[in-house]
């Protein structure tokens, strides 16, 4: 393929698949169900959609007030979890609770409940993908800093569904992260990352019919978030959702810094 005839691919893919969710900040928050302790606040990060605030015993969610098509999607977010606190108890070193999990449902934009299930228990019919800052050993959880994927409304990691142990920095440092997750109708995949660039391998990857999970095409979409004795600010910084986009390959990337490098030369 010549390298005008990639970028031309490559501009029509990004047009074709337009946003559903688009919230650079939170400064405006049309389209959302605030649910719970969930608010926003202003911060060194601006706006940003605080799921629950460095408190015991919280419980805060977001979803799209409408539902969206659900069928593929790509979706992308910041977050920080700051201020961790609270006992150490379990299979734990440091304190700091419980996490947020991004969640894909039918049911209802009003969801969520306290506690070691991340405000995503107990939601049946629905996807989940903790980010997970407490190692609950009943929930056969692998560390006190993983991702995993979840299923109906349920957090116990004794059913085979992938996890991803996260060593150097935890997800509670207070860092700021970045994370894809992209579901192609077939194949969910998640990434992270501390810098603003999507890596090449994913960090899970899981074949999986969502559609069947779901019973239908269409779902809320957002986030849930909870905290008990321990806890912390969960933060969502940004967020976008759209249909599926698959990521340029490398020669195409390669390719395309090459068109426009020629064009600059002209």
């Amino acid at each position: 393929m010549h390298r005008t005839a990639i970028a031309a691919a490559l501009l029509t893919t990004s047009i074709a698949a337009a946003d559903v969710v688009d919230y650079t900040d939170f400064s405006d928050t049309t389209g959302l169900a605030i649910n719970g302790s969930a608010g926003t606040a202003t911060t060194s990060d601006g706006e940003v959609m605080r799921l629950t605030p460095a408190t015991s015993g919280q419980a805060g969610s977001i979803f799209s007030d409408t539902q969206v098509d659900a069928s593929d999607f790509s979706t992308k977010f910041s977050f920080r979890i700051s201020d961790p606190g609270g006992s150490i108890f379990d299979g734990n070193t440091e304190s700091g609770a419980d996490g947020f999990v991004f969640v894909v449902q039918p049911i209802d934009s009003s969801l969520g409940s306290v506690g070691q299930g991340i405000g995503y228990a107990g939601i049946g019919t629905s996807l989940g993908v903790e980010f997970d800052t407490w190692h609950n050993s009943a929930n056969n959880d692998p560390s006190q800093s993983h991702v995993g994927v979840n299923l109906n409304g349920s957090v116990n990691h004794n059913s085979g569904l992938p996890t991803a142990d996260i060593t150097g920095p935890e997800l509670d440092d207070g860092d700021q992260w970045f994370a894809w997750i992209d579901y192609d109708g077939t194949n969910l995949e998640v990434r992270l990352s501390l810098i603003d660039s999507r890596p090449i391998d994913a960090l899970i990857s899981y074949e999986l019919d969502l559609v069947s999970v779901l019973g239908q095409e269409t779902a809320f979409v957002g986030f849930t978030s909870a905290t008990g004795a321990a806890w912390a600010n969960h933060d969502i910084l940004n967020w976008s959702y759209t249909g599926f986009v698959p990521a340029p390959s490398s020669a195409a990337l390669l390719a395309l810094a090459g068109f426009a490098t020629t064009r600059r030369r002209r």
